[in-house]
């Protein structure tokens, strides 16, 4: 549904046109991609010198299209273990003749991307994308929200968990605040519901401008909590001190959220409240500098 394009150094607009059809939205250096088949494609602009969009493409996807460059660095090195410690489970490795394949197999052979498809750029490319499960509540991210006259508020974003239907209740988070589905759009047509991986246009009954301030998302619960115990799955190739760290980020649904982690590493405390989930959450140093592996782990909310 929906899939990753990740490299160590920027895609080629040949590469991209093999994927992807039409471009959607960019939001904090992610842009957004129509597929060919209707599935999304998202990819980050800022990488290598930011983590933070490569932190909520792999959250948001199932999938990825992994890049070979001309040889293998640190950062291809960062983005696979970006991979591992995400819930991708599918994907292709794409090279160039003069790409290093032969290390590539060596060095991440046991990595979920050293098991994937291996093709060259010019090959026909299969479907990447694998449709999602997860978390049975619904759940739409807020990438944008507007105005439009005659409607009212709408708001743009992706779609996590179960779909959301014309005239579902849903709950702004954090807030709580009740609101109403009213409409919804997929590639600007009018739909009665839209399934996980949809990037959707939602209008919303009962709200303003107001009540969408410093609210992130709606979803069908709205419980939600800063402060969790934590299982915590550390990274070996991570060297910093993931308590003392006061730039780690994980994130949530394509949002990232600064975090706390305890000095006994089972406790995290989010600058947000957030909805409980049942998958494994990444995280990331974004204070590291680039060549430094700022992929820190993850971990399961207990």
């Amino acid at each position: 549904m929906i899939a990753s394009i990740l490299s160590s150094s920027a895609a080629s607009e040949e590469l991209l046109s093999r994927f992807i059809e039409k471009k959607l939205d960019s939001i904090n250096n992610l842009q957004l991609a129509r597929g060919r088949n209707e599935d999304v494609f998202v990819y980050p602009t800022d990488y290598p010198s930011s983590v933070s969009a490569l932190s909520r493409a792999v959250s948001v996807s199932d999938s990825v299209v992994f890049v070979l460059g001309d040889s293998i660095s640190a950062l291809d090195a960062e983005l696979a273990l970006a991979v591992e410690f995400s819930d991708i489970s599918a994907g292709v490795v794409v090279h160039a003749d003069y790409s290093d394949t032969s290390s590539f197999k060596q060095l991440f052979a046991s990595y979920k991307v050293g098991k994937m498809p291996i093709l060259k750029l010019g090959d026909q490319v299969p479907n990447v994308a694998t449709g999602g499960g997860g978390d049975k509540f619904t759940y739409v991210g807020i990438d944008k929200h507007f105005i439009v006259k005659g409607i009212g508020t709408v708001l743009l974003g992706l779609v996590f968990g179960s779909s959301v239907n014309k005239g579902d209740g849903m709950f702004l988070l954090p807030s709580g605040k009740e609101v109403t589905i009213k409409s919804i759009q997929v590639m600007d047509v009018n739909v009665s519901s839209a399934p996980a991986g949809s990037h959707v246009g939602l209008a919303l009954n009962n709200v303003n401008e107001r009540d969408m301030e410093d609210n992130y998302a709606v979803a069908s619960i709205k419980e939600v909590a800063k402060d969790y115990r934590i299982d915590l799955e550390r990274s070996e190739l991570f060297k910093g001190d993931l308590s003392a760290s006061k730039s780690m980020i994980a994130p949530v649904f394509g949002r990232n959220f600064q975090v706390t982690v305890s000095s006994d590493l089972k406790a995290i405390s989010f600058a947000k409240p957030i909805v409980k989930l049942s998958r494994k959450i990444i995280l990331f140093d974004s204070s590291l500098p680039v060549g430094k592996n700022r992929v820190a782990g993850r971990f399961s909310l207990l």
